[in-house]
Protein backbone atom coordinates (compact mmCIF):
# COMPACT_ATOMS: atom_id res chain seq x y z
CA UNK A 1 0.00 0.00 0.00
CA UNK A 2 2.12 2.65 -1.46
CA UNK A 3 1.07 6.25 -0.62
CA UNK A 4 2.11 9.21 -2.83
CA UNK A 5 0.91 12.64 -1.72
CA UNK A 6 3.22 15.64 -2.37
CA UNK A 7 0.63 18.10 -1.87
CA UNK A 8 -1.03 17.83 1.58
CA UNK A 9 -4.76 17.09 1.21
CA UNK A 10 -7.10 20.11 1.29
CA UNK A 11 -9.08 18.12 4.15
CA UNK A 12 -5.81 17.39 6.50
CA UNK A 13 -5.22 21.02 6.77
CA UNK A 14 -7.00 21.97 9.72
CA UNK A 15 -8.46 24.91 10.62
CA UNK A 16 -5.51 25.82 13.03
CA UNK A 17 -2.94 25.23 10.28
CA UNK A 18 -4.52 27.44 7.77
CA UNK A 19 -4.04 30.16 11.01
CA UNK A 20 -7.42 30.82 12.21
CA UNK A 21 -7.12 32.84 15.61
CA UNK A 22 -5.56 31.41 19.16
CA UNK A 23 -8.36 31.01 21.82
CA UNK A 24 -8.03 32.59 24.83
CA UNK A 25 -7.73 29.45 26.72
CA UNK A 26 -4.55 28.63 24.77
CA UNK A 27 -3.38 32.06 24.69
CA UNK A 28 -2.96 31.70 28.78
CA UNK A 29 -1.47 28.14 28.93
CA UNK A 30 1.55 28.81 26.16
CA UNK A 31 4.65 28.14 27.61
CA UNK A 32 8.33 30.15 26.22
CA UNK A 33 10.44 28.00 23.93
CA UNK A 34 13.77 27.59 25.55
CA UNK A 35 16.37 27.96 23.08
CA UNK A 36 18.38 25.95 25.43
CA UNK A 37 16.32 23.01 26.56
CA UNK A 38 14.54 22.78 23.18
CA UNK A 39 11.45 20.32 23.34
CA UNK A 40 12.11 16.62 24.49
CA UNK A 41 9.78 14.67 23.24
CA UNK A 42 10.46 11.28 25.38
CA UNK A 43 8.53 9.70 28.68
CA UNK A 44 10.78 11.96 30.36
CA UNK A 45 10.75 15.37 28.47
CA UNK A 46 8.69 18.40 28.43
CA UNK A 47 6.22 17.99 25.22
CA UNK A 48 3.16 18.46 27.61
CA UNK A 49 4.22 22.37 28.59
CA UNK A 50 3.46 22.94 24.66
CA UNK A 51 -0.13 22.08 24.21
CA UNK A 52 0.82 19.22 22.14
CA UNK A 53 -2.12 18.16 19.49
CA UNK A 54 -2.26 15.02 17.38
CA UNK A 55 0.53 13.62 19.45
CA UNK A 56 0.67 10.22 21.74
CA UNK A 57 -0.49 10.41 24.78
CA UNK A 58 2.26 7.40 25.69
CA UNK A 59 5.73 7.97 24.77
CA UNK A 60 8.32 5.77 25.04
CA UNK A 61 11.60 6.54 26.87
CA UNK A 62 13.11 8.86 24.34
CA UNK A 63 10.49 10.06 21.73
CA UNK A 64 6.67 10.26 21.03
CA UNK A 65 4.75 9.19 17.77
CA UNK A 66 2.42 11.20 15.89
CA UNK A 67 -1.26 9.44 15.95
CA UNK A 68 -2.99 11.55 13.29
CA UNK A 69 -2.29 13.37 9.73
CA UNK A 70 -1.79 16.52 11.89
CA UNK A 71 0.00 17.29 14.77
CA UNK A 72 1.07 20.43 16.49
CA UNK A 73 2.51 22.70 19.21
CA UNK A 74 1.87 26.20 20.34
CA UNK A 75 4.76 28.16 22.32
CA UNK A 76 5.61 31.44 22.95
CA UNK A 77 9.42 32.94 21.78
CA UNK A 78 11.08 35.42 23.42
CA UNK A 79 11.52 38.42 21.64
CA UNK A 80 14.16 38.22 18.99
CA UNK A 81 15.97 40.60 16.67
CA UNK A 82 16.59 37.51 14.07
CA UNK A 83 15.63 34.93 12.24
CA UNK A 84 14.91 31.23 13.98
CA UNK A 85 16.22 28.16 12.76
CA UNK A 86 14.61 25.11 13.62
CA UNK A 87 16.19 21.58 14.35
CA UNK A 88 13.60 18.53 14.44
CA UNK A 89 14.68 14.87 15.28
CA UNK A 90 12.04 12.53 13.90
CA UNK A 91 12.12 9.07 12.70
CA UNK A 92 9.58 7.58 10.21
CA UNK A 93 7.08 4.92 10.60
CA UNK A 94 6.83 3.00 7.19
CA UNK A 95 5.34 -0.22 8.14
CA UNK A 96 8.16 -3.03 7.65
CA UNK A 97 8.44 -1.37 4.31
CA UNK A 98 4.59 -1.49 3.25
CA UNK A 99 5.13 2.76 3.19
CA UNK A 100 7.96 3.66 0.97
CA UNK A 101 8.06 7.14 2.94
CA UNK A 102 6.45 9.92 4.94
CA UNK A 103 6.15 12.89 3.41
CA UNK A 104 5.82 16.11 6.04
CA UNK A 105 4.72 19.50 5.29
CA UNK A 106 5.11 21.85 8.05
CA UNK A 107 3.31 25.26 8.54
CA UNK A 108 3.99 28.18 10.85
CA UNK A 109 1.47 30.14 12.03
CA UNK A 110 -0.79 28.79 8.97
CA UNK A 111 2.06 29.80 6.46
CA UNK A 112 4.08 26.87 4.79
CA UNK A 113 7.85 26.94 6.35
CA UNK A 114 9.32 23.39 5.20
CA UNK A 115 9.08 20.41 3.02
CA UNK A 116 10.60 17.04 3.21
CA UNK A 117 10.47 13.51 1.92
CA UNK A 118 11.60 11.42 4.91
CA UNK A 119 13.03 7.59 4.39
CA UNK A 120 15.59 7.79 7.65
CA UNK A 121 15.82 9.31 10.74
CA UNK A 122 16.86 12.86 10.00
CA UNK A 123 17.52 15.99 11.11
CA UNK A 124 14.73 17.94 9.57
CA UNK A 125 16.46 21.31 9.77
CA UNK A 126 14.78 25.15 8.25
CA UNK A 127 15.03 28.74 8.94
CA UNK A 128 12.24 31.22 9.13
CA UNK A 129 11.90 34.85 8.72
CA UNK A 130 11.31 36.73 11.88
CA UNK A 131 8.54 38.44 9.88
CA UNK A 132 6.50 35.10 10.34
CA UNK A 133 6.87 35.07 14.67
CA UNK A 134 4.20 35.98 16.87
CA UNK A 135 5.18 37.94 20.06
CA UNK A 136 2.45 35.59 21.32
CA UNK A 137 1.55 32.58 20.48
CA UNK A 138 3.03 30.56 17.97
CA UNK A 139 1.67 27.52 16.40
CA UNK A 140 3.84 24.92 14.55
CA UNK A 141 2.24 22.03 12.83
CA UNK A 142 3.52 18.73 11.09
CA UNK A 143 1.12 17.95 7.98
CA UNK A 144 1.49 13.65 7.25
CA UNK A 145 -0.40 12.64 4.48
CA UNK A 146 1.02 9.66 4.60
CA UNK A 147 0.31 8.42 8.27
CA UNK A 148 -1.53 5.23 8.78
CA UNK A 149 -2.01 3.15 11.32
CA UNK A 150 -0.43 -0.23 11.92
CA UNK A 151 -3.94 -2.17 11.48
CA UNK A 152 -5.03 -1.03 8.13
CA UNK A 153 -1.51 -2.02 7.10
CA UNK A 154 -2.54 -5.57 8.80
CA UNK A 155 0.58 -5.17 11.11
CA UNK A 156 -1.65 -5.89 14.74
CA UNK A 157 -4.58 -3.66 16.25
CA UNK A 158 -3.12 -0.70 16.99
CA UNK A 159 -5.56 2.28 15.21
CA UNK A 160 -2.99 5.16 15.70
CA UNK A 161 -1.91 6.55 12.45
CA UNK A 162 1.40 6.82 12.97
CA UNK A 163 3.81 9.52 10.70
CA UNK A 164 6.90 10.28 12.51
CA UNK A 165 8.71 9.62 16.21
CA UNK A 166 9.37 12.67 17.44
CA UNK A 167 13.02 13.21 19.30
CA UNK A 168 13.47 16.58 19.59
CA UNK A 169 13.39 19.80 18.47
CA UNK A 170 15.88 22.82 19.17
CA UNK A 171 15.70 26.16 18.24
CA UNK A 172 17.78 29.19 17.96
CA UNK A 173 19.61 32.13 15.85
CA UNK A 174 21.00 30.67 12.25
CA UNK A 175 23.93 29.09 12.62
CA UNK A 176 24.38 28.99 16.64
CA UNK A 177 25.19 25.76 17.14
CA UNK A 178 21.72 24.06 18.40
CA UNK A 179 22.36 21.66 20.23
CA UNK A 180 21.00 17.44 19.10
CA UNK A 181 20.66 14.39 20.74
CA UNK A 182 23.16 12.88 17.84
CA UNK A 183 20.86 10.33 17.24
Amino acid sequence: MARRHLAPPHSMIGKATLGLPITPRERRLVQVLNFKTGITFGSNGNLREFSPAGFSSNPDEVSTWSEAPVAELIFRLPPLRHDLQLIVEVFPFLGDGRIQQQVCWVYFNGLFVHFEMIRAPVEMNFTMSRDLLNPRANRLSFVLPNAASPRELDMGDDLRQLGLSFVRLGAGPPGSGIPTSGF
